[in-house]
């Protein structure tokens, strides 16, 4: 614990007030020199049968032949490359490009352009802010399958020493075989163990949608993957498409409670956060409502990102570790008046590492439901219905919760449960209902209306 003290005062009193700022490129100019023909692509780098196939079709039979997937991952455009597409997406990608930059050129180019070089360079595709989402999913479906089918060269103690003896990552494997769609991934974030951001629902139809940072340990290799996608599609099953939902675990995460105690994973993803919603609005317009939630440490990391310039409508905190380190009042971020909303269920044990005193180095601000302004949710009760399943599958009869009030050592879980009166809560702010509020109310921001 002391060394963890002493590693966040440091980092703390370190931190850099200033980021380097992406480049930004003419746009019409890149997009005017990438005239190139696709056919130059497909013949440099794919098998010929290739050439008879819409870019759709290549990038679904590419990730079903993991050899080719594999040889697709480890190419990236030359910048002295005589096929203009080539050397264009290099310019893109060989230092951080501005994203409004990079989505100009994408919406420039036709569109077999953007396919082909998806499937041929999904490597500088898959994590590349301002490139199409579909675009980001086809290229990250080719990469998870390469990076499955290298998995088997990755001798460890515990493993056979010879590729024909060892199994693939069941972790990763999982991932293909239930068709997540991916805007992000990093197989070798979280030290080997995965960060990751997923879409849930389609953009294209939403009117609505909800952004959910999960708590602690948020690696590929944890039951947290498919927890919190399943989660997140709870809530979209429940509406007729008019929400969508983005998991975004997309920067390493601490695990336990020791690193969880420390802003400074925070700090960190804040600043990736903020970016990525920044895309998203970009991707989807101003028209669309775009709600911002953060359970247990990721409250700590929306927190930190209202702190920045963070386009999004409204924020909830779900179970949160804090308001976001050094914040002590709503003045504290960019936007004091937003809506921001609560939920904290009556004994979750979160409350323990709330509001430890900023002057340490660790913990999260203060507590969330005592900010002027902030909506406190009400967490209500489980259903009562015994054959009711919890968030992981489980009959609520199996448990012996049926129609219990959620709070509790297990209260942190509780309130994702389905139809739960939390669950309701969640669904109504995420859709612009009219969720159920505390008797108990925080004083408003002043001058805020």
């Amino acid at each position: 614990m002391v060394a963890a003290l002493a590693a966040s005062l440091l980092t703390v009193a370190l931190w850099p007030t200033t980021e380097p700022e992406p480049v930004v490129l003419d746009a019409a100019a890149v997009a005017a020199e990438m005239t190139g023909d696709p056919a130059d692509l497909i013949e440099s780098h794919l098998p010929g049968e290739y050439r008879m196939l819409t870019p759709d079709a290549a990038a679904e039979r590419a990730a079903s032949v993991p050899d080719l997937a594999m040889a697709l991952n480890l190419n990236r455009p030359d910048p002295q490359a005589a096929d203009p597409l080539e050397a264009g997406l290099a310019r893109l990608t060989e230092v951080e490009v501005a994203a409004p930059s990079v989505s100009e050129v994408f919406d420039r180019l036709p569109a077999d352009t953007v396919g082909w070089l998806t499937v041929v360079f999904p490597a500088s595709i898959g994590n590349l802010s301002g490139a199409p989402y579909d675009s980001r999913a086809t290229a990250n479906r080719i990469r998870l399958v390469a990076t499955v089918a290298d998995s088997r060269s990755w001798p460890t103690p515990d493993r056979p020493w010879t590729a024909e003896d060892r199994q693939v990552r069941p972790d990763f494997q999982r991932v293909v075989e239930r068709d997540h769609e991916l805007l992000y991934f990093d197989p070798l974030a979280n030290n080997g163990q995965g960060s990751w951001v997923e879409l849930v629902g389609e953009l294209d139809d939403a009117t609505y949608v909800g952004v959910l940072v999960p708590g602690g340990s948020a690696f590929i290799s944890s039951d947290n993957f498919t927890r919190y996608s399943d989660r997140a599609g709870s809530f979209v099953d429940a509406s007729d498409g008019s929400l969508a939902m983005i998991v975004w675990a997309g920067a390493p995460f601490p695990s336990g409670w020791i690193q969880e105690a420390s802003p400074t994973w925070a700090q960190d993803a804040a600043a990736a956060l903020t970016a990525f919603v920044s895309d998203l609005r970009r991707q989807v317009g101003d028209d669309v409502t775009i709600t911002l939630a953060g359970h247990s440490y990721g409250g700590a990391v929306v927190g930190l990102a209202e702190t920045r310039e963070l386009d999004v409508d409204q924020v909830m905190h779900l179970a949160s570790a804090g308001a976001g380190f050094g914040v002590t009042s709503p003045d504290d971020y960019t936007r004091p008046c937003r809506i921001r909303y609560d939920m904290m269920a009556p004994g979750d044990p979160i409350g323990f590492v709330q509001n430890i005193p900023g002057i340490t180095g660790l913990g999260h601000g203060v507590e969330v439901s005592t900010l002027p302004g902030v909506r406190r949710l009400l967490t209500g009760a489980v259903p009562d219905d015994p054959d009711a399943f919890d968030d992981v599958h489980r009959t609520l009869g199996s448990l012996g919760i049926a129609g219990k009030e959620i709070g509790g050592m297990h209260a942190h879980s509780e309130i994702f449960i389905p139809q739960s009166d939390a669950w309701r809560n969640m669904y109504a702010v995420f859709t612009m209902g009219d969720p159920r509020l505390l008797d108990d109310q925080p004083p408003p921001v002043p001058g805020c209306a």
